[in-house]
């Protein structure tokens, strides 16, 4: 799948998905300064120093108004008391969440507090923080929604997470509706076009695993299928200057495979070799299925229908076939 279908994998992995009627964000010290302690220590912190641990932990909140400075703007300090209630009150089911290190952590909590000898106050977190959904993926910024992160910018310290049901879905490894019916029709594309790219004439599967790479900023270092005779694609990164090599074979068999593969480990100059076909035989199969080398790749059909996908080779398949 062009997107990792989580929901897939759940079908091979029984996991208890987390669930909560609320969540919040924590900022973890001024400009994230006790981020690393927090994670590796399991706790979460809160600073305001100034208020009274034991007034906070009676509820007095009406009180520890009076720990503000005189004339302080009555809703900015609502807003602070509001954030050290949050911290002192919220039970062991809220979930908490915070970023750091470039992905987003969660936790729940125990309720009791303990204050530290500098006045900041701190919750033990339940088990450990974590940064990864049930599944064991990382939860990475940079694929998770602009409208969670936009979390990470709030001026306090707490803030209820409004995204609470794409939070959930992150964390639980599934996908909302909408985006579940998106995932499904990119599947059934990918489907679809298995039987083109089986029909594909040897030369044609060869243009389409060169234009796959090619889309994704790879260069040729000569003529597709002229290389040399082990090689039909010699490919360059213009960025790293990396080198892999590629064979590509319609159909093939365990001996083929097995040939190619005695020549690519003894070949220097690559870092990685892929070995290319859509039609591999029974024991071919069953082989793959336990392979594991880190610098040879396979790439069966299912992953040619793929990378199509994700390089938008969509029209080119179905003009080859129309």
């Amino acid at each position: 799948m062009v997107i990792e279908n989580k929901q897939e994998i759940a079908k091979n992995q029984v996991k208890k998905p987390i669930d909560a009627n609320k969540a919040y964000f924590i900022k973890l010290g001024e400009k994230g300064s006790w981020e690393n302690d927090c994670i590796d220590q399991n706790i979460m912190r809160l600073g305001y120093n100034d208020l009274e641990h034991n007034t906070c932990l009676s509820g007095k909140w009406g009180e520890v108004r009076t720990f503000f400075p005189e004339g302080a703007n009555s809703g900015s300090v609502t807003r602070h008391i509001n954030q050290v209630q949050q911290f002192y009150e919220e039970s062991d089911t809220t979930l908490w969440i915070t970023f750091y290190s470039n992905r987003l952590w969660w936790c729940f909590s125990d309720t009791e507090i303990t204050l530290l000898p500098d006045k900041s106050k701190t919750r033990k977190v339940k088990g450990e923080w974590c940064d990864t959904d049930i599944y064991g993926s990382p939860l990475i910024k940079s694929r998770l929604s602009g409208k969670l992160l936009a979390t990470q910018s709030f001026q306090g310290t707490i803030c209820s997470v409004r995204e609470l049901g794409y939070l959930l879905h992150k964390i639980n490894g599934t996908f909302e509706p909408h985006v579940a019916k998106a995932v499904k029709a990119i599947d059934e594309l990918i489907s679809s076009l298995i039987p083109i790219i089986k029909n594909l004439h040897p030369k044609d599967l060869e243009t389409l695993t060169d234009l796959i790479f090619r889309q994704a900023g790879w260069q040729r270092t000569g003529v597709a299928g002229e290389v040399e005779k082990d090689i039909d694609l010699d490919l360059l990164s213009p960025i790293t200057q990396e080198r892999i090599a590629i064979q590509i074979k319609s159909t093939a068999t365990e001996n083929t495979y097995a040939a190619y593969k005695n020549i690519f480990l003894n070949m220097t100059g690559y870092s990685t070799f892929y070995f290319i076909t859509h039609s591999p035989d029974s024991k071919l199969e069953k082989l793959l299925e336990t392979e594991n080398e880190d610098n040879l790749i396979f790439w069966g059909v299912e992953k040619i229908a793929q990378q199509s996908v994700r390089a938008g080779l969509m029209g080119w398949l179905i003009d080859k076939a129309s």
